[in-house]
């Protein structure tokens, strides 16, 4: 589990074509990897990731095809990735919880940078149930609040603080963002319309 604070940004990346997928090499900032060890879960981009291999600068990952299908690993390599590592007990949960199970990509629809700066995304079918104003939603990896929701978009206010310290500051229009929608609003919905039927 993670909680969509981003602890740090990846100073490169490179995609490697395996039979499964691709190998996803990472360079990171100096003390990310401190107490990492294989096998631990890694948030990139939002996406729950393995580490097979590392050393004290780099982070070696491995993605099947259903990943990268999902998500935007592939098409936005060229940016800096959002990186978290999981949460440990104990820890608090600044964001909100966050499975790293992506539901799916939303393409940026409009980036408004002015006094108030507001990130429309265009809502998939996926996801359109349980994206709805207030409520919760992870952004690659970001857990950020819904401002407003259409029937075909919605839309997110950032703080400063969150675009300098995520890769929201390299996107622009027509790019594609890992949507993932809060695990109890899920379930809640869901549970309505059980109740319903």
């Amino acid at each position: 589990m993670f909680t969509g604070i981003v602890q740090s940004k990846s100073l490169k990346a490179k995609l490697t074509k395996k039979s499964f997928g691709v190998e996803l090499s990472v360079s990171v900032e100096n003390g990310f990897t401190k107490n990492l060890k294989k096998g631990d879960s890694i948030a990139v981009n939002g996406v729950c990731l393995t580490v097979c291999s590392f050393s004290k600068k780099i982070i070696k990952f491995e993605i099947i095809h259903e990943s990268l299908r999902l998500s935007n690993l592939v098409k936005n390599i060229s940016m800096p990735l959002n990186l978290e590592r999981s949460l440990k007990m104990g820890e608090e949960i600044g964001g909100h919880l966050v499975s790293g199970h992506v539901h799916c990509m939303g393409k940026v629809k409009e980036f408004k940078k002015g006094k108030e700066k507001i990130l429309t995304i265009s809502k998939p079918s996926l996801v359109k149930e349980y994206i709805f104003q207030k409520g919760y939603v992870a952004i690659n990896g970001i857990s950020l609040t819904v401002s407003n929701s259409t029937n075909s978009n919605f839309s997110v206010s950032l703080i400063p603080e969150t675009i300098e310290r995520t890769n929201l500051s390299e996107i622009k229009k027509g790019d594609y963002l890992n949507i993932e929608a809060d695990q109890q609003t899920i379930t809640i919905v869901e549970t309505v319309k059980k109740i319903k039927n």
